[in-house]
Formats: C-alpha cells, sequence, structure tokens
C-alpha cells in the first residue's frame, strides 16, 4: 500500500503498535487507542490492519534471506530492523551496493527499506533514521565521510539518538545539549557522570569509536523496567492497555541494547496514592517467558496477557 496511511492495531485492534510514515504525518502515536482515533482515521482514509505476528516472522526471515549475499555477517536487531557487516565490500560504491540490496528486498518482499553506512552501530542507527526522514539520501545514507557525518549530527535531535531515554535527553536538555553532535563532543567523564557506562558508550560510538572496542566493564543487569506517570486519570481499559503496549516495545529495545533477554515480563498498574479521599487499587501479574526472549512482539503478547487477566 505504497503512499498510503496504514496502521497496524494490537491484539484484539485496541492500540496503534506500528504505523507507516503516512500516518505518523497525521498525528497517529505509538499506542493510540483505536476507538479514540477511529474518525480520524475514517476521514483520512487510513487503512487499519490487525496484528499477524506468524506473517510479521515469515516476512523477516525473507528479507535476511534477501539480504544475506550482500553482507558477511547478519545480526537480527528486532523484527523490523537488521545490522548488516559489509566491511569486506567497502572497496566497492556501497551506496549502490546498498541500492542493489534495497531493491533485492523490494523485489523478493514488496518492502520498502532504507539503509544507513557508519562505522559504529548507533552511527548507523542514526545515518538509517536520516536516509528515512531526509530525501537528500534518496533511501541511502553514507556517514562514513567525517564532514557529511557532522552535518548530520548537527542537525540530528539528541533525544532521537539510540540509546538516549526521556529521562537522559531531559538531563542533556538541561546542560544545553540538544542534537547528537553536541553529544559527540561532550568529555567522557561528564558522560558517564550523567548518564552512566551507556552515555559514555555512546559518546564514543558517536565519535566513531565502536563500543566494543572501549575498555569498560558494565555490571551484567538482572532486570529492568519500563514505567510512565499518566498525566490525566485512565478510565478504560483500552488507553491502558495501549501504554502497556508500548512499554512492552520499548523493553524490548532497552533489552536487545544491551545484548539481554528476559526470562520473565510483569505486568503492575496503581491508581494515585498521592490523591487522598479516593479508593486505591494496584495489581500485578507477572508471566513466565518460555524460551526467553528479548523480541518487542512477544513481549507485546505477554504483556496484553497478563493486562488483560
Amino acid at each position: 500500500m505504497t503512499g498510503v496511511p496504514v496502521v497496524v492495531a494490537s491484539n484484539n485492534d485496541g492500540c496503534a503498535i506500528a504505523r507507516s510514515s503516512e500516518a505518523k504525518a497525521l498525528g497517529v502515536k505509538m499506542g493510540d487507542p483505536i476507538h479514540l482515533i477511529r474518525d480520524r482515521l475514517t476521514k483520512h482514509g487510513v487503512v487499519v490492519r490487525s496484528s499477524n505476528y506468524t506473517l510479521y516472522g515469515d516476512m523477516q526471515r525473507r528479507v535476511v534471506a534477501a539480504v544475506e549475499d550482500f553482507a558477511s555477517e547478519v545480526e537480527i536487531y528486532s523484527i523490523d530492523e537488521t545490522f548488516l557487516d559489509l566491511e569486506p565490500f567497502a572497496g566497492r560504491n556501497l551506496v549502490e551496493h546498498a541500492n542493489a540490496m534495497r531493491d533485492q528486498v523490494q523485489r523478493w518482499t514488496t518492502i520498502p527499506t532504507c539503509v544507513g553506512i557508519a562505522p559504529t552501530k548507533t552511527l548507523a542507527k542514526l545515518a538509517n533514521a536520516a536516509a528515512k526522514k531526509n530525501p537528500l539520501f534518496d533511501g541511502v545514507a553514507d556517514l562514513r565521510d567525517p564532514v557529511l557525518r557532522s552535518w548530520v549530527l548537527d542537525r540530528f535531535p539528541a533525544a532521537d539518538v539510540w540509546g538516549v531515554g526521556r529521562a537522559t535527553a531531559t538531563k542533556l536538555a538541561e546542560l544545553g545539549v540538544t542534537t547528537a553532535g553536541q553529544i559527540r563532543d561532550m568529555q567522557m567523564k561528564q558522560a558517564r557522570s550523567l548518564g552512566t557506562v551507556v552515555l559514555e558508550r555512546l559518546v564514543a560510538e558517536l565519535q566513531g569509536v565502536p563500543a566494543s572496542a572501549v575498555e569498560m566493564i558494565e555490571p551484567q543487569r538482572k532486570g529492568m523496567a519500563v514505567t510512565r506517570s499518566f498525566g490525566t486519570p485512565v478510565h478504560d481499559i483500552e488507553t491502558l492497555m495501549g501504554a502497556v503496549a508500548q512499554y512492552a516495545m520499548r523493553a524490548g529495545e532497552k533489552l536487545r541494547q544491551h545484548g539481554l533477554v528476559a526470562g520473565q515480563l510483569t505486568v503492575f498498574f496503581h491508581t494515585n496514592r498521592f490523591k487522598t479521599g479516593a479508593g486505591q487499587y494496584q495489581g500485578a501479574r507477572r508471566m513466565a517467558l518460555h524460551p526467553m526472549t528479548a523480541d518487542s512482539l512477544e513481549l507485546l503478547a505477554a504483556a496484553r496477557r497478563g493486562g488483560l487477566a
């Protein structure tokens, strides 16, 4: 459906969990309850489709098969993102190489793709975002050239850099750090004091140094949480489950970023304990994950089971 706004809904079509660029441009947010935006979707001719995890897995396998001949190593990061090692092809025109790969993916799957080329994974993610958003790159952004890389980093919002969460983005903004270029230029000691070893590694990656080459020892995490407070009271299950879906997807991203998998997932929520004179409620449910996983779609499905149980 090229050029058509499309939204993929969660289980039972409760909320939006994926949006095409056209749907994003219409203001459809991740986790928006479908029933609250139905009129807007209808007005703008947005196509809504139910989740089909079996189909997604099959399409992912087909995409990987299409790109395997173009890289020496393939690392699946998520259902729709893959890192490729192009080092053996460095002597070629990598933009042409990437476009040939995109053509093959489209022929085999009909899926349009963008490619970001850079010396580190963080820069490659940033290059991919630039390739999607800036027509200058026409779908392929090669940021190996330091001058072009600096031009992009100086215009890329710090809050959108892979690995920068909301709390870290707020701390950076308070220091006047609002672009990826300014993160790159931070002192390592300052980065560690502000955002621990994660931000320190991020600075190194934006400088073109792979995090694996930076000699740091980070304590292995035993757990992680994605939580938020609502700005207004929530009165319906669809809105609540929309938030649960969004946080489950984010939890998967954090797990993959740290090279971890989860063996269990807990969904919890509670009423405003600071609101005196009102009835209070809190609930939690824990689900075992077999096998352990960092797949956002599997975490989403488990989170919805726990939230609706």
